[in-house]
């Protein structure tokens, strides 16, 4: 009995002294910045996976919905632009709490005010505010760890919105239910009203450490022209062709598993969230790899893997087997973001990475949509294996394409450094 307890101090003590070692790797300012991406993901990961429920059982319908849905999207697209140059002028801290206060001020009044019209303009809104997040957030990561710890920060920063993600669909799934059940609300909807509401105070939350938070801002010199780094002409290609494969198949998934697979539904919904589980481990472990590999080999070992098993998944008949390579497909898709946005913002000088960031933003979110709406077409023409195949064939081709950019344009670097 004694040897057990010793054993279980002695995986304490070496726990501990882990967590030192990855604490201490960072700047304190860091985890202030982590502290602020922590309610927000979690803010925002409860928001996004209750309010549409909300909305349908208030007997909005599917089509109100989505309109509501697409015009958070335009706004978000809109306002890239803008917010921007505003990044340019004023510093991505700025950004970073106008976002943080406005948006969850705008949920609020989503929650209260339900009026088609109203919605659909509180929703524009919305993804105005919102934004500033994905424009500020490779910046600020990047201003706050150097060039031996920046991939292990975006690995931290990626992994805990996948673990938000998970936590929040588990809080939203029974916190409404638990308050109904305690007979403090009369229907499931108040209690969903309530979880919103609470989740548009985490968000807000999150100011507090913003506050703290003592960010490096390298802002262009007055008077220089908006141009794009030369590196990042020779990036989007492959990003783009990149987003073709993370937009495509991952938002029919389950549709495949149950339609095509006859998985039962209480087990697909288990096998999402060992999806989760496999992206979560998978970035965890990718400064591993692009570490011993290099950025560029990395990234695409994990695109190669990916195209292995999305061919597997089309070309497999047995549940089990399709499970097993839709899981390991899953953990090689995102295996892949830490090292892509590693590459970019570790290529572009400090100044110009807001800008580099927000390009970089707007080119996968309109890939994305365009994508989705594409890949439903084409399952419904062709079938499930034709579309893995052809995303299979797309992730080769990002690959190689990733390949072509190691090599530096020493040439061209050098001339945008001139005529800046």
């Amino acid at each position: 009995m004694a040897s057990l307890v010793i054993a279980r101090s002695r995986k304490r003590e070496i726990r501990l002294t882990r967590w030192k070692r990855i604490r201490h790797r960072f700047s304190p300012d860091f985890w202030t910045f982590f502290a602020a991406a922590f309610f927000f993901d979690l803010g925002f990961g409860l928001f996004l996976f209750l309010f549409n429920l909300y909305l349908t059982d208030l007997h909005f319908n599917e089509r109100v919905v989505g309109n509501i849905a697409a015009s958070l999207t335009l706004g978000n697209v809109v306002a890239t632009l803008p917010a921007t140059f505003l990044a340019r002028r004023l510093g991505i801290r700025p950004l970073l709490l106008f976002s943080f206060i406005a948006a969850p001020s705008l949920c609020i009044a989503r929650v209260l005010i339900l009026s088609g019209t109203a919605q659909i303009a509180l929703a524009f809104a919305t993804g105005m505010a919102m934004c500033c997040w994905p424009i500020c957030f490779s910046p600020a990561v990047a201003s706050l760890t150097d060039d031996r710890n920046r991939t292990s920060g975006f690995s931290i920063m990626f992994a805990t919105g996948i673990g938000m993600g998970t936590f929040a669909g588990l809080l939203g799934g029974y916190i409404p239910e638990l308050l109904h059940k305690a007979g403090s609300h009369q229907s499931i909807v108040s209690g969903i009203r309530v979880v919103l509401l609470l989740a548009c105070g985490l968000i807000l939350t999150g100011v507090w450490p913003l506050l703290k938070l003592k960010l490096r801002d390298r802002l262009p010199a007055p008077g220089q022209r908006l141009r794009l780094h030369p590196f990042l002409l020779r990036f989007l290609p492959p990003f783009v062709l990149w987003n073709v494969v993370t937009g495509s198949f991952p938002a029919f998934g389950a549709i495949y598993l149950q339609q095509v697979l006859k998985i039962p539904l209480v087990q697909v919904g288990m096998i999402f969230s060992a999806s989760q589980l496999a992206q979560f481990v998978a970035v965890l472990g990718a400064p591993l790899m692009f570490s011993r590999r290099g950025l560029v080999k990395g990234i695409v070992i994990a695109q190669i893997g990916t195209a292995l098993f999305l061919a597997l998944i089309g070309a497999t008949t047995m549940p089990r087997a399709a499970v097993g390579f839709y899981l390991a497909y899953n953990a090689m898709l995102f295996m892949c973001s830490p090292g892509i946005y590693n590459l970019l913002m570790n290529r572009i000088p400090e100044s110009e990475r807001s800008t580099a960031s927000a390009v970089q933003n707007l080119s996968g979110a309109l890939c994305q949509a365009g994508t989705q709406a594409l890949t439903g077409i084409c399952i419904v023409q062709f079938g499930y294996r034709s579309v893995l195949l052809s995303n299979a064939a797309f992730a080769i081709g990002a690959a190689l394409l990733f390949l072509g950019i190691r090599e530096r344009a020493s040439t061209a670097e050098a001339q945008h450094a001139g005529a800046v």
